[in-house]
């Protein structure tokens, strides 16, 4: 094969298998004479091809990436633009699994060296595909993905949650997730992908981690020692939610690093369900001061607090795309430029592709250039968010092209750098982003 067709076939097999799935449906017009592309493209005539003519390539490492080709099989997202070709996916990983193909396989990335990149992640936390996530663990997969022992007393010692089971957590069919709760990762691990859990409004996804031992009153040291229910107010979350943590033993007189209990913040946040919910279980330890925050956060104007706002309201409702809520806090005195965990409320908007949010924070003035604790502006964040958020139950890279979101990511990027934000020279993001980035940047070159 010429040095031309060679590049081509690993620059499909990059995009292949990094979610940008647009540039390369290219890959199935190319000459498949490459046993990764093979893979990448669930070919199973070809893959079986290849093994009969020589099975010890199973195990080699190759391609653009330096994977083994069973890699290439499950990080290629090619099954979700042809979902069609999902049996034949697995009917692939089993033949590369019984020609010797390791389970196990995995890399390491080098911004998250710690967290090994393995197959079953790929196939739970990427693809969603739960035939393939229980063919790996019956062929030995490890739930806990070769992870040190954790450290309760030592945060800092290793990671508390497997990326498979992390990932899984963000789809609202739970099939996957429950085959990864079965196999029985450590009680540590579970209890803290709760956490990731209690991000989305997932009520089967809550039920699942309690059923699986999940403990209800875990509290991350990192986020202000936040027990579950916790979380589950701060984030929005349902009575439905909050009641299955209850029913299943949080403790409600848990408090946090600042001495706030769940009915606290139930009424600071304005989450009048879950109130109630605490108050018919004797719940009452709320101030004056929360209550009038608790009507702010409702979007109840001409409320006069008694205390300083706190900022971690104001990207509670940019992060909840409640412009009602901005505007009650924004017209009672609150900073709409405060950080709060690293992070203004532009920013936490950006981040959670809330367009809406953005709208009014420019509008309202918020700084576009001011840095969070990660060292991004908001355009930046909006960029890494448009990869890396699941905000909405499902990211970016599970859409292809054409079906992302009109609003959210490109949305915001778009105003953004109508107000001034400043376009980064190498534009990153979602496929969706990149169209635009790359048509702010061509208008710039143009001009100078």
């Amino acid at each position: 094969m010429n040095q031309e067709a060679q590049s081509k076939i690993d620059a499909a097999l990059r995009d292949l298998c990094s979610g940008d799935i647009g540039p390369a449906r290219t890959a199935a017009r190319l000459p498949n004479k490459d046993v990764y592309l093979a893979c990448a493209l669930a070919d199973l005539e070809g893959v079986d091809s290849f093994i009969r003519e020589d099975a010890g390539w199973v195990t080699r490492t190759g391609g653009p990436n330096g994977w083994e080709p069973i890699q290439y099989a499950c990080y290629s997202g090619w099954t979700l633009y042809r979902p069609e070709l999902k049996g034949d996916l697995v009917e692939i990983v089993k033949l590369l699994l019984a020609s010797g193909a390791n389970p196990n396989a995995c890399h390491v990335l080098p911004e998250n060296g710690r967290w090994p990149q393995t197959l079953l992640y790929a196939c739970s936390g990427i693809l969603n595909h739960a035939d393939l996530t229980e063919l790996l663990l019956k062929a030995g997969a490890d739930i806990n993905e070769g992870l040190p022992e954790p450290d309760p007393n030592d945060p800092g010692k290793s990671p508390w949650g497997p990326e498979a089971l992390y990932h899984a957590t963000e789809f609202k069919d739970t099939a996957c997730l429950e085959l990864l709760l079965k196999a029985g990762p450590r009680r540590l691990y579970v209890s803290y992908c709760l956490a990731r859990a209690l991000d989305f409004e997932n009520p089967a996804a809550i039920g699942l981690f309690l059923r699986y031992g999940a403990d209800p009153d875990f509290q991350v040291p990192w986020a202000q020692n936040r027990a579950h229910l916790h979380r589950a107010i701060i984030n929005g979350r349902s009575a439905e939610i909050a009641e299955l943590l209850i029913k299943a033993g949080a403790c409600l007189a848990a408090r946090d690093k600042r001495g706030f209990t769940a009915y606290r913040y139930a009424v600071r946040y304005g989450r009048i369900e879950i109130q109630r919910l605490l108050e018919s279980r004797g719940e009452s330890d709320a101030t004056a001061s929360d209550r009038e925050l608790g009507l702010l956060m409702q979007g109840i104007s001409g409320v006069t607090p008694t205390e300083p706002i706190d900022p971690a309201l104001a990207n509670d409702a940019a992060r909840r795309n409640d412009v009602r809520a901005l505007t009650a806090l924004a017209g009672a005195g609150g900073d709409l430029n405060a950080l709060h965990g690293g992070m203004a409320p532009l920013h936490e908007a950006a981040w959670w592709g809330r367009l809406e949010s953005v709208r009014f924070l420019i509008a309202r003035g918020a700084d576009l250039h001011a840095s969070n604790s990660y060292g991004g502006d908001a355009l930046s964040t909006a960029i890494h968010g448009s990869l890396n958020c699941f905000g909405g139950g499902a990211g970016p890279a599970a859409y292809l092209p054409e079906e992302a979101p009109a609003g959210d990511y490109p949305g915001i990027v778009e105003l953004l750098v109508e107000a001034g934000a400043k376009v980064p020279a190498h534009g990153d993001g979602s496929p969706s982003v990149r169209l635009v980035l790359r048509r702010h940047l061509g208008a710039l070159g143009s001009a100078e």
